[in-house]
This record gives structure tokens, sequence and C-alpha cells, in this order.
């Protein structure tokens, strides 16, 4: 089989790196924004890195965009617009092309939607995190649960039908009670995809240097269980371990990272997954914002690259694979990957004896057990 009977469709994710102010538990590239920004130059240079990236992929087709941060939405729907004809006009779309802005409520200007609208994107996703304001001003938000509201609001108003609410649970000092308040709360805004991360402290943060009080594991672990049914209860199918969506409502963008196919990333720090001849290739951008665009304004490199070794990139398939209800299929782990299944089968067969994996009919996914365990059996097979 050649590698061109392996390449499908591929993803292009925009990374956008400022913030109003930096949230504690952010390990993202994301620096906080002093002063006016420089739509027009970074724009620039996003248009200027595409056009030197795309050649890998003159002969596919994007099946999603992502815009993402940082905080995107403190780019105004005009230069976003800008951006997004440049590439829709430069390589093959499909049909259906997803387009997904991440937008905070405390950083944005309510009647700029219809203009993002109007920019090419069809999808929002907002981050809410809580609708309880005591854990909103815990974890840093710069924004209050009457600000979510209103943003949500606005955005179904100006004619956004699928909008997604980013909510975390395991809060510093939040009980069950208040974790089912707040799902109930998204639930009650009717949005079409709700996303659900349990609070993790990250290195490179200021709450893993100063851990806040969080909850204990067996409440975690009964906050995990509860959310799940409240969700499944209200029509939502958990089709990811922290994705919960309306039937045919499922992010197109993330589906395709979690399904290991290609992406190409853009903008200060933004990393693209390339499968080439050899194997898997990983391209990582100039982390920060004022280096990455002299860069790409003086023709100098800004761009690192490294192949993924067998054993990482085994690894790295089944910390994304696993993630899927569905699981995935061995013919598509090939594919994606250019190893033989043997190998796969070879590290999972320990997890399929302890009835944490299943296989069958040629497909690999987590028992129900197994989807509870999911952390526990990554580590180990990092170990």
């Amino acid at each position: 089989m050649s590698l061109s009977d392996n390449l499908d469709n591929f993803s292009l994710y925009v990374h956008f790196p400022w913030c109003i102010r930096k949230c504690p538990y952010c390990d993202f590239n994301s620096h906080e924004s002093r002063g006016e920004i420089d739509e027009h130059r970074y724009i620039e240079s996003l248009i200027r890195d595409f056009d030197h990236s795309i050649a890998e992929f003159k002969q596919r087709s994007i099946t999603s965009i992502f815009l993402g941060g940082g905080t995107p939405s403190l780019f105004s729907g005009k230069s976003l617009g800008r951006l997004i004809k440049h590439v829709t006009e430069g390589v093959n779309c499909e049909d259906d092309l997803e387009v997904t802005l991440e937008a905070n409520p405390g950083a944005l200007e309510h009647d700029q939607f219809a203009r993002y609208l109007d920019a090419g994107i069809n999808r929002l996703s907002l981050g809410v995190q809580s609708f309880d304001d005591g854990c909103l001003t815990r974890v840093g938000r710069i924004h209050d649960s009457n600000a979510a509201r209103m943003a949500l609001d606005n955005a179904r108003k100006s004619g956004f039908r699928n909008i997604n609410i980013d909510m975390m649970f395991g809060l510093p000092d939040q009980s069950l009670e208040l974790a089912i308040r707040d799902c109930e709360n998204a639930i009650a805004c009717d949005p079409e995809h709700v996303s659900c991360y349990q609070l993790t402290l990250e290195p490179n943060t200021w709450f893993y240097v100063h851990p806040p009080a969080l909850p204990d594991h067996d409440l975690l672990y009964l906050m995990q269980t509860e959310l799940q049914a409240l969700f499944e209860d209200h029509g939502f199918m958990q089709y990811e371990v922290s994705a919960y969506a309306k039937h045919g409502k499922q992010c197109k963008h993330n589906l395709h990272y979690w399904t290991f196919g290609d992406y190409l990333g853009i903008g200060a720090g933004a990393h693209s997954k390339i499968l080439a001849e050899d194997g898997v290739l990983r391209i990582w951008n100039e982390k920060h914002p004022r280096n990455y665009q002299d860069k790409v304004t003086n023709g100098t490199s800004w761009k690192n690259h490294q192949p993924v070794n067998r054993d990482d990139l085994l690894v790295e398939f089944m910390m994304n694979a696993l993630r899927i209800r569905k699981g995935i299929s061995l013919d598509l782990f090939e594919r994606r990957t250019l190893l033989s299944r043997g190998e796969l089968l070879t590290h999972a067969q320990a997890f399929c004896d302890e009835g944490l994996l299943l296989l069958e009919n040629d497909q690999m996914q987590c028992t129900e057990q197994g989807y509870l365990f999911i952390d526990e059996i990554i580590e180990r097979m990092i170990s």
C-alpha cells in the first residue's frame, strides 16, 4: 500500500496566543495582552504561514478549521474573515466544512457575534467553565455567570445554530451539588454540545506551584458518574471522555484529532502532525508571538521538525483513540501510523485480559469499566 492510499482529509488549527488575563490552571501558549494587538500584522503572519505550509496538503481537503487560543475572540470578525477567506480559496474544502471559534464571555463585544457568523464561522465554543460566581473567582475567570448567559443568548440571537459550552468540574472547594447544578445550568442554555473537563494541575501553571484545595478522588469519581448520567438523561450522547453532543453535533475537528488524522497548525506555538513516507512527523512553530511574527516576516525558519518514534507513536495513538466511546478500528490504526496491528495487540493484550479493553470485529475500545480508568490505562502504557 502506497502512502497516498493512507492520506485523507486534514484539519487546520489556528492559534491566537493572547488573553486578557492568564488563568491559573492554563498551560496553553497564551500571553496577557498589554495594549492593543496588531491584528493586521498577526493575520498577515498567519496567511504567510499557511501559504508556506500548505504544499504538504495541496491534494487533500480541509474537513475543519479551529480558531483556538488564547482568546481568538479578541480579534474582530473582519480580521478573522480575511483569514478564513484566504484559506478556503487556497485549498479544497469539504462541503460541510466546520469552522469553530473559541470565545470567552469576558472578552467579547456581544454585537460581534453576527460579524463572526458573516466571517464564515459556523460553530462557537464558549469558555464558560462554571455558572457559579464563587467557582469562577477561584479559578481566575474574568467573567461572571450573568456575562456567560448574556453571551450565550446573544450568540443564539445572532444566528449561531451550533454552540458548545466548555465546562469544568473538580474545581477548588466544589461540592457534588455545585457540580451538578453547574451542568444543569449549562443544559438549560440549550447548547448543541457540552465539553465537561476535570480540572487538572498541569506543570508550568500557577495552580501547579500553588495548588488549591481540590475534591478528593472519591468525590471526583462521583462527580464524573453523576454528570455522565445527567447529560445522558437530557439527550446528550457521550462520544468521548469529556464531550457530550446532541444527535449529529459531534465536533468534527476534535474527532479528527482523536482518530489520529493529520492536521496543520499555524500561528505562534501551533503544532502539526503529518503522515510522511517514513512515518509520522511532528512540526511545531516558534512559541513567542513577537519572535514568531518577526521570523515569518523576515523569512527566517519558524518551524521545528521531529519524527515520532515507534513506541511513542503507538502510545500517542492509544491516548487519543481510547477516548472515543466507540473505539477505533485496527485498519485505521495501520493506515494512520504505518505500524502493524500486531504491535498494537501486543501492548493491549494485558488490558484485554483484565477486562479494561475489548477487541471485537476488528474494533478496539474501552469497556465500561476501562472507560472509568482510562487515565490509569494510558499511564501504564506510557510506563
